[in-house]
């Protein structure tokens, strides 16, 4: 962050979009070097197990896939990208999760092969290999190489303040209050569970057509700017919820009084 701050020279506008590992989302609050992530409301969904392999056949997966192929597996469900595999003509690049205990995401490696998760969580991976083998018996391909696995914390999370309009405000000689700067993407806001390209491009618009109108006080863009940008984590926040809970219900597959429960019924 200071590198950058000594670049700057007078008139200029920093826009962060260095993602989810901001430099400058948690030094936007005066006195935030004192304080863990003081400007970084994070919400821990759960924990998961990202699965990505190579299939010999062309693969697609739906609702009804996800459904149907998870219906016998019990304790753990594998849960496919809908509409997000690659298939190249010959070989389908398949990826998917499998929600897991905050135990078991301490036990395990940061990576593994689906070799090693047989051996040390054979009920884990049982749930993988119950959904390869009904993908197998309906298109006749196989697991081409070895299976990849990572583990994941998944979280939603948003900035407090997506400007330097707490700089701005508390005066001073700070570089932060003489040069504004806006967090844009991931630096700003991110959800596990969905791309969210086409909002930061959204965001993006909303602030160039600000930063472009020269007759409009810094004060009031960072207002606007603010204020939009917490309706787009509204919009995430919300969205994330609602795929966080059908996620919720998958799990409930076979059994009917569980997924009962999680309905919501008006």
């Amino acid at each position: 962050m200071d590198g950058v701050l000594a670049h700057v020279q007078r008139g200029d506008i920093v826009v962060d979009t260095t993602g989810t590992k901001s430099i400058f989302r948690d030094a936007l609050v005066p006195g935030g070097d004192q304080v863990a992530l003081p400007n970084t409301q994070l919400v821990r969904l759960e924990y998961a197990l990202v699965v990505t392999f190579l299939y010999s056949r062309h693969y697609e997966c739906n609702e009804f896939c996800k459904y149907y192929k998870n219906i016998e597996n019990s304790a753990y469900k594998f849960v496919p990208g809908v509409k997000r595999t690659f298939y190249d003509g010959e070989i389908t690049h398949v990826t998917g999760i499998v929600g897991i205990s905050e135990d078991e995401f301490h036990a395990m490696p940061r990576s593994f092969d689906g070799d090693w998760l047989r051996e040390h969580f054979p009920a884990v991976a049982g749930s993988m290999d119950h959904f390869i083998e009904k993908v197998n018996a309906e298109s006749h391909g196989e697991v081409v190489g070895a299976i990849e696995i990572v583990r994941i914390p998944l979280d939603v999370y948003h900035a407090w303040n997506v400007t330097s309009r707490p700089w701005h405000r508390a005066g001073g000689d700070h570089p932060l209050v003489r040069t504004p700067v806006f967090l844009l993407g991931d630096a700003a806001i991110g959800s596990p569970y969905f791309g969210s390209i086409s909002m930061g491009f959204e965001n993006a618009f909303f602030l160039a057509g600000h930063i472009e109108n020269r007759d409009l006080p810094m004060a009031e863009v960072f207002d606007r700017y603010e204020a939009f940008m917490y309706r787009q984590w509204l919009r995430v926040y919300m969205r994330t919820t609602m795929i966080k809970h059908n996620k919720d219900l998958l799990q409930s597959v076979g059994d009917t009084f569980g997924l009962l429960a999680k309905l919501h019924v008006y």
